[in-house]
């Protein structure tokens, strides 16, 4: 399957697993010097490869085409330029993980899957207007080093060596803001929540067989 099938098949998935609803989030992958992303409010149901909008990577000049590229593409855009490695970046919805940001809560690790998938640190930037430049820069100052990213009452960003990881990588997101809300509700008003301290996170980062599995993701 090459990129482009692969991006479309995930990227319905995300829908499917309802991560977005109706045309709302964004995907794109790497082809060459350019990226090839979703158009603008297309349902990710009808999405067939024909309608992915390709835009130049350095030049961010958009290949003439019947759609619009996604209105975030400059987000995706600034990603890419920063992060050559990086070959799929998904922009989705999860409820839990956007319901949690409202909140003000953090998306911590509680199960060692976590860490070694989504990596140390999940951060989470303030609100800012979809479809800007202000919020295509936040995005680059603060994804840099990390391979997720929560976007207060917005939704989550993540990135990947193939479109697979970047996909796993936002299911597995959401499945540990379910476990934390799992969490906060059952814990009643004078209990508190287990998560892994640093130390526990780098011992796990550390372990030579979830190293093998973080290879074997990329």
């Amino acid at each position: 399957m090459d990129i482009k099938s692969e991006l479309i098949h995930y990227s319905k998935l995300l829908q499917e697993k309802s991560l977005v609803i109706g045309p709302g989030g964004n995907t794109s992958c790497r082809i060459t010097d350019n990226i090839a992303i979703k158009p603008s409010g297309l349902d990710f149901k009808d999405l067939e490869i024909a309608d992915l909008v390709e835009v130049e990577i350095d030049s961010g000049e958009v290949i003439p085409h019947k759609y619009r590229p996604s209105s975030e593409y400059l987000m995706h855009l600034n990603i890419y330029r920063m992060r050559p490695k990086v070959q799929c970046v998904l922009h989705a919805h999860p409820p839990y993980t956007i319901g949690l940001s409202a909140c003000d809560i953090e998306i911590k690790h509680i199960f060692p899957d976590g860490v070694v998938y989504l990596g140390a640190k999940i951060p989470m930037v303030e609100y800012c207007a979809p479809c800007t430049m202000q919020l295509a820069e936040l995005v680059k100052e603060n994804i840099k080093d990390y391979k997720v990213l929560v976007l207060k009452n917005h939704g989550a960003i993540t990135v990947g060596e193939n479109v697979k990881t970047a996909y796993l990588r936002m299911e597995l997101l959401e499945g540990l803001a379910y476990v934390q809300w799992i969490a906060l509700n059952a814990k009643g008003p004078q209990g508190s929540i287990t998560t892994l301290s640093k130390e526990e996170v780098d011992k796990i980062l550390n372990l030579e067989s979830e190293k093998y599995r973080q290879k074997l993701m990329e």
